[in-house]
């Protein structure tokens, strides 16, 4: 079933030319952005896994991830960025099925890759972006803390780290080509382009932010200027009233 998906996906996720991401990093972000998602597995057993997913935005965090049903949760109002829904359902399908297929492949080959338990994998994915410079994506998993794996040139490279079970679950990797052209694309166009959507969300939401704080400052000090008017005027008023009273009376003869 991933893989009848595939055709449908790849044409969702190529929007653009890597060349239209140059020089367009918006103004008031410091150099490097990057945009990164990492998941923790847990294997406590062969039947027990937790897993914990987030989305950074450099330090900030902006998406965290549901397992069990398998949804992307956006932490902030521009977490979305400028993707459309259907794009935005397409990747979180595709994370949902990749991660079910990874947690399978781990238990299937844990006892032949001498996997035991417990034991914890990391993966790290995301792209970078430099002005005037092509977007880098990268991909890395590590075991135990350790490098293991990484995503570079559309295949799969062992670390010297990982030993022969890295060299093993390599070869394993490398062997779905379809899924490699994914991956390719989404770390080479479907991030970047996704990254600087949020960049440009971020910043719209800001300064409607600051507009709003704007007028209601402008708003609140056009009220104390109303007050303090109405009460000088009362002041002069009764000030004026006060001093006309007496000479209103004027002495008998």
């Amino acid at each position: 079933m991933l893989f009848l998906q595939l055709p449908l996906l790849l044409a969702l996720l190529v929007g653009g030319d890597n060349e239209q991401n140059k020089n367009s990093i918006p103004e008031g972000f410091q150099e490097p952005i990057s945009f990164e998602v990492i998941c923790v597995l847990s294997f406590h057993n062969s039947s027990w896994v937790q897993s914990l997913g987030s989305g950074w935005l450099g330090e900030l965090q902006t998406h965290g991830w549901k397992s069990n049903p398998g949804t992307i949760i956006y932490l902030w109002p521009w977490s979305k960025g400028n993707f459309s829904n259907e794009e935005l359902m397409e990747l979180q399908s595709f994370s949902h099925m990749s991660f079910i297929r990874f947690l399978q492949a781990f238990y299937s080959h844990a006892r032949k890759w001498q996997f035991e338990y417990p034991f914890e994998v990391q993966i790290a994915k995301g792209c970078e972006l430099h002005a005037g410079e092509v977007p880098v994506g990268f991909m890395r998993i590590a075991y135990q803390g350790s490098d293991f794996l990484s995503f570079q040139n559309k295949s799969w490279v062992s670390s010297p780290e990982g030993g022969k079970r890295a060299q093993v679950l390599r070869r394993l990797f490398n062997l779905f080509r379809g899924g490699q052209e994914i991956i390719h694309k989404l770390l080479s166009d479907t991030c970047p382009r996704f990254l600087l959507g949020l960049l440009d969300a971020r910043k719209a939401y800001l300064q409607r932010q600051d507009h709003h704080s704007s007028v209601g400052w402008i708003a609140l000090a056009v009220i104390v200027t109303l007050v303090l008017m109405a009460g000088l005027a009362f002041w002069l008023w009764k000030h004026w009233t006060h001093r006309e009273s007496p000479s209103s009376v004027l002495p008998l003869e």
